[in-house]
């Protein structure tokens, strides 16, 4: 299971990126809210001047059309990712990463230490990249 800060790192080649594709490589599945994150991340980077809009588009196309990633809807996760972050004080963003981990019993794949501690403490194993 791979977090959207995760998946950004590796689409924007960040530092670690490449730990990133190895855990890409084997198969992940995130959440459709990652795919809107790492939009947003790509976004940022065009109003910057980073990076080329249709570069960007082309990124998120390939995420979309060649499956690096399976997706799973978020609602299902909703009532759970709360009572996480009632009890974690995490966003709800992060929550629902981690009770879809914890739903499938993987690892979370992360590049948010909080996240990654929090999750922990629920039970799921993190792996910070």
């Amino acid at each position: 299971m791979i977090d959207a800060s995760a998946l950004a790192k590796y689409v924007n080649r960040e530092e670690g990126w490449e730990r990133v594709e190895e855990h890409l490589l084997r198969g992940c599945v995130t959440l459709d809210l990652a795919l809107k994150e790492v939009a947003n991340s790509l976004l940022k980077r065009v109003k910057r001047g980073e990076l080329g809009g249709g570069k960007a588009v082309e990124v998120v196309r390939a995420l979309l059309e060649n499956r690096i990633v399976r997706i799973s809807p978020e609602q299902p996760l909703l009532v759970e990712a709360l009572e996480l972050s009632i009890k974690t004080g995490l966003t709800i963003y992060d929550s629902v990463y981690i009770a879809l981990a914890r739903r499938l019993g993987t690892e979370l794949i992360t590049s948010d230490r909080k996240q990654a501690e929090k999750a922990g403490e629920a039970g799921v194993i993190p792996i910070l990249v």
